[in-house]
């Protein structure tokens, strides 16, 4: 009976032990069912993270749809809910541009404007950017063309300013060359030249007539550079009891382009497709107005802070220039000391250069030395050499 007792007390733990295991193999069994029948049930995306549509970026929301209608009411709930961001905007309700119109801007802002355009006209401001046309909706209707020439121009004068650059006919230096050293910087290279400043009219003649016909004059600035050519800037025209007349002004190097003064429609015209402007009484362009300060210069004593305002045409445009006295300098030029008045022309737009000349009145106040200083930095100074005297145009 001892032995029978210590049998049974020995299989007790035995059989405890054995149910144990027995639960517990069928409690693994049963989660790995469960687990199973998730991932059946899931679909083939739960090997993803996320599908390449649903992927959000750091600190965002995604909301999903319950498919009810906003104008339906929900009971409020009572228990905590997680504040969640609104839902972005769909693409097809966005604003921004598309990525076409992006890459065409960036192509637009690196790729250089050509010279001239055959359909749209200059600026007549360069910091003003052209609208991008291909971001443009087309017209439902067909427009008339506007007429070439989109600024009006009257036969009436106007009345010059009260500083306008005026001249007489007697002032005028005598037939002249001026020949210059020049100095330049293109990028941070130095480079040197050389150029000249020409001025020459017709002879008064010996017998004048009752009514003489007015003379006419030529003025030409040229630079010169080896290995590279020449650059021409010519003026031409009639002398009359206000000065200089241009006529045309033509900008030469590989190419020409040109202004043309029309005084009996009050108007300057220019090459390409390049809109006319109204023509100011006393008018000038980049080379006659050289030679209209100089007469000037020479004829008037002006005090430091004086201001000379004068229109003056380029073969694109013609805006008013304000020229003003900024000191009295010696410059020395063949190891002799000049007396000079230095005139500066501030820039008037973004991309518009600075132009300095100093004026002597011992040279028919024609200009020795002349600076040209772009918004780069680049520039060109130009320094007297010498100077030789030129026979008057043919009658």
């Amino acid at each position: 009976m001892q032995a029978s007792a210590t049998l049974s007390h020995d299989t007790r733990p035995l059989g405890t032990e054995s149910q144990q295991r027995r639960a517990l193999a069928v409690l693994v069994a049963l989660v790995l069912g469960v687990h199973l029948w998730l991932l059946l049930s899931s679909g083939g995306d739960i090997w993803r993270l996320q599908p390449e549509s649903q992927k959000l970026g750091p600190l965002q929301t995604r909301v999903l749809s319950s498919g009810v209608s906003q104008t339906t009411p929900t009971r409020p709930s009572t228990e905590k809910t997680r504040q969640v961001a609104p839902a972005k905007p769909k693409a097809t309700e966005s604003t921004s541009p598309p990525a076409s119109a992006g890459i065409s801007a960036v192509a637009s802002s690196l790729l250089p404007a050509p010279e001239e355009s055959p359909v749209l006209p200059k600026s007549e401001q360069p910091s003003e950017a052209l609208p991008n046309l291909s971001q443009q909706a087309p017209p439902t209707e067909e427009v008339a063309p506007l007429p070439p020439e989109t600024v009006a121009v009257t036969n009436t004068p106007l009345p010059p300013p009260s500083n306008a650059l005026t001249a007489k006919p007697g002032d005028f230096p005598p037939n002249i060359q001026i020949n210059y050293t020049l100095t330049g910087q293109e990028r941070g290279l130095t480079y040197h030249a050389s150029g000249s400043l020409k001025w020459q009219t017709q002879a008064t003649p010996d017998a004048p007539s009752a009514t003489p016909a007015p003379k006419a004059y030529e003025a030409e600035l040229r630079v010169r550079a080896f290995l590279v050519g020449s650059r021409v800037w010519r003026s031409t025209g009639i002398l009359t009891e206000n000065g200089l007349s241009p006529v045309r002004y033509s900008d030469s190097g590989r190419g020409e382009r040109a202004a043309h003064f029309d005084t009996t429609q009050n108007k300057i015209s220019f090459s390409g497709n390049t809109p006319g402007v109204a023509l100011q009484p006393g008018a000038q362009d980049q080379v006659s107005l050289f030679i209209q300060m100089a007469a000037t210069v020479a004829a008037k004593n002006f005090k430091l802070g004086s201001e000379l305002n004068v229109q003056t045409a380029t073969a694109r445009d013609a805006v008013n220039w304000v020229l003003t006295l900024k000191s009295e300098e010696l410059i020395e030029v063949d190891g002799k000391q000049l007396a000079t008045q230095r005139w500066v022309c501030l820039p008037r737009g973004k991309f518009d250069s600075q132009i300095e000349m100093w004026l002597s009145q011992s040279h028919g106040g024609l200009p020795v030395r002349i600076k040209i200083t772009q918004v780069t930095g680049n520039f060109i100074d130009m320094e007297m050499r010498d100077a030789e005297t030129l026979p008057a145009l043919p009658s």
